[in-house]
């Protein structure tokens, strides 16, 4: 037996070991544990197959040679890894509400050890408060962001250590890392934070207030940001569990060997790529063999997965994407893991197709497959599948019932979810962009070469926005080496133009998440009774009552055709509505909108109608039955118009914007001046 001394954290409270200790006295004391030297897991079959490992190591493996000058070789590192994440956001401008969210999205259901909600803990939070005073707890959420307001910006950082689960207590721990920042930064700090194990690793969310004790702004060094931090963190682990053996380490490393997902010895196979070629004939230290057959090992698990073939004499040949596939098997696998596992913590029940075990990889949305299509359906469940890294996931019942999830991107849309809402996945775009497409026919007007300024010169519908598009495009593919730009600032335009442009938007979207669109904010039950057009509005004027879809959207339908019959609306015999219909339910929503904005504002409402421009200033958004639309305000009265992204460039400054059969194409470069 060995005796092992394992630092214990102060204000430790939510010890996790079971096993006896004997205590020394002192604030900063050590526990002295018995355990079994070289078994740090319990494993007698991984202690065996090091040994394994070792044996051959010394006699020499056969297939791998060793290097003549082995005895001089370094062993490898290994290292308690830690994932800091750090992101630092505006609290001015309108990022108080986004602080508001983020302070309630960490305190969410499900992401305590008992699957309960997360509580909030800080210099400032009472930690003894009982799990009945939620009331009280929402209070002091809502302090800290109160305290924020008039903040210029403040840090969110997420702290994942790959041994959390081990840690005798995580929040003592965050605690721990704090007090080091604190002395780092020669400031006391104003945080909250919490612990989540709602995802395979456990995980703390910590807040910290961008200001210093002294009211300055809290500015934190970028190499402290990116390293020093987690170097920190990385200590506080150390101090606790002990350094990685090698043992350890080489244990860790070999369990990887069979994994389906991306790992590190595939980050180790790729830096030893040559024209698509890994060699594993040449000689190694003597203590990196065991290193090298679990290279071998893997390249023969590899090809078992289609993503390598032997050429032999020790030479593989590697798929050329090999990292981005396995990485996107990784991303399913914890996708598929995530929904299954708050699915069960939170009893979720909506239907035999849609419950866990019938939730596989198979039911994946992939935006860039040549076949991928639309899909549309009911929000049943979404979240993240991993804190530390950026994208979420949606898993929605489509129209005729079967499940289907994604990975999307962490948008405004994403922010928002709810549960029964209508959305639809939209693949990427393949080919080239339309406006590819007008680059291309200009520039064979003019000699292959296409110029801003005589494009936006040469007629009047083609206004000076239009022909900047074009050139931001052009500057992309600059940047790819795939255009030119010669010295008069004009654009030398290939003959391949297309197909360049083509493989670029292959290129970029080749990692990117589905894209994510939804009509409104209404869930399905609500859009039946609701007083504006809805997405069963219009899926009924284009296709009527769908046959073939699940019984809960059939009956959705039929609903919302005998809501519409009761509010006096033509529907159609065959429950296909007329476009008048959709009209007159617009009309009626934005009316109802602006009886409220009037009041606000202390202008009237007028329509567009038909203005070809739309000026003013951009005052906010407001989210209706009909969708989510912007509230434009002019000198003497304000309009509704379609809200997109783009404007919230431009919060509380004039923008303009073009009206065309295709919608309202806005310019939010910073045109200067009152508004209209």
């Amino acid at each position: 037996m060995g005796v092992i001394a394992v630092h214990k954290p102060r204000n430790g409270n939510k010890g996790r070991s079971k096993s006896k200790s004997l205590k020394t006295s002192g604030e900063d004391h050590f526990e002295v544990q018995l355990g079994r030297i070289r078994s740090a897991s319990g494993s007698r079959r991984a202690v065996s197959f090091m040994n394994g490992l070792e044996r051959s190591t010394r006699q020499g493996s056969r297939g791998v040679k060793v290097s003549s000058g082995s005895r001089a070789a370094r062993p490898m590192a290994f290292q308690r890894r830690v994932i800091v994440k750090v992101s630092i956001k505006k609290i001015s401008g309108g990022g108080l509400a986004a602080l508001r969210k983020h302070v309630d999205y960490i305190q969410r259901d499900g992401t305590d050890e008992r699957g309960e909600p997360a509580q909030l803990y800080g210099p400032n939070v009472n930690s003894e408060q009982s799990l009945d005073e939620d009331l009280l707890g929402n209070e002091r959420s809502l302090d800290f962001a109160t305290r924020c307001q008039d903040d210029r910006h403040g840090f969110r950082i997420i702290i994942s250590a790959e041994d959390g689960a081990q840690l005798q207590d995580l929040t003592a721990f965050t605690q721990d890392i704090v007090g080091q920042m604190e002395s780092d930064l020669d400031t006391k700090l104003d945080w909250v934070a919490a612990d989540h194990y709602d995802t395979g690793q456990p995980h703390t969310h910590l807040i910290i207030r961008g200001v210093r004790d002294d009211g300055k702004d809290l500015v934190m060094p970028r190499k402290y940001v990116s390293q020093t931090l987690r170097e920190r963190a990385q200590r506080f682990v150390e101090l606790e569990l002990g350094p990685v053996s090698q043992m350890d380490g080489r244990v860790r490393l070999a369990r990887t060997v069979d994994a389906a997902g991306f790992t590190a010895i595939d980050a180790s196979l790729s830096k030893q790529v040559t024209d698509g070629i890994v060699d594993t004939s040449g000689s190694v230290p003597a203590d990196r063999v065991w290193h090298r057959r679990l290279e071998v090992r893997r390249l023969q698990r590899l090809s078992d997965m289609g993503l390598a073939e032997r050429l032999g004499s020790g030479r593989w040949k590697l798929d050329a994407d090999f990292t981005d596939k396995l990485r996107q098997i990784s991303e399913r696998k914890e996708i598929v893991s995530a929904i299954h596992r708050t699915m069960q913590q939170n009893g979720i029940e909506i239907g035999q197709p849609m419950r866990p075990e019938f939730i596989t990889e198979r039911n994946m949305f992939d935006p860039n497959s040549a076949r991928a299509s639309e899909v549309t359906g009911i929000v049943r469940h979404f979240g993240r599948p991993d804190d530390t890294r950026p994208g979420g996931f949606v898993l929605i019942e489509d129209l005729k019932g079967s499940p289907v999830f994604s990975k999307v991107g962490e948008d405004e849309t994403f922010e928002s979810l709810k549960r029964g809402q209508v959305i639809t996945l939209k693949p990427h775009p393949r080919g080239a962009r339309p406006i590819d497409q007008s680059i291309v026919e200009y520039a064979a007007k003019h000699q292959g070469v296409y110029s801003e300024v005589s494009h936006a010169t040469q007629s009047d519908r083609v206004s000076p926005a239009y022909a900047q598009a074009h050139v931001r495009r052009l500057e992309a593919l600059r940047r790819k080496n795939l255009v030119a730009r010669q010295a008069d600032g004009s654009w030398k335009i290939p003959s391949d133009y297309l197909k360049r442009a083509a493989d670029y938007e292959v290129e970029r979207t080749r990692r990117m998440p589905a894209g994510l669109e939804r009509d409104s904010q209404l869930t399905l039950r609500q859009m039946e009774r609701a007083e504006g057009v809805t997405w069963l509005d219009t899926t009924l004027s284009i296709d009527g009552v769908e046959t073939e879809c699940a019984p809960n959207f059939r009956t959705a339908f039929e609903k919302r055709l005998e809501r519409l019959r009761g509010m006096g609306f033509e529907t159609g015999s065959d429950g296909k509505l007329p476009s008048r219909t959709i009209e007159s339910l617009k009309a009626m929503d934005l009316r109802s909108a602006a009886e409220g904005l009037e009041r606000d504002i202390g202008k009237p409402y007028s329509e567009i109608g038909p203005a070809r421009q739309v000026d003013g200033i951009y005052r906010g958004s407001i989210d209706r039955p009909s969708g989510k639309f912007a509230v434009i305000e002019r000198s003497r009265e304000f309009t509704l118009v379609p809200w997109r992204p783009v404007m919230e460039k431009r919060l509380g400054q004039s923008i303009s914007g073009r009206v065309s059969a295709g919608g309202i194409s806005w310019d939010v470069t910073g045109r200067k001046g009152p508004a209209r």
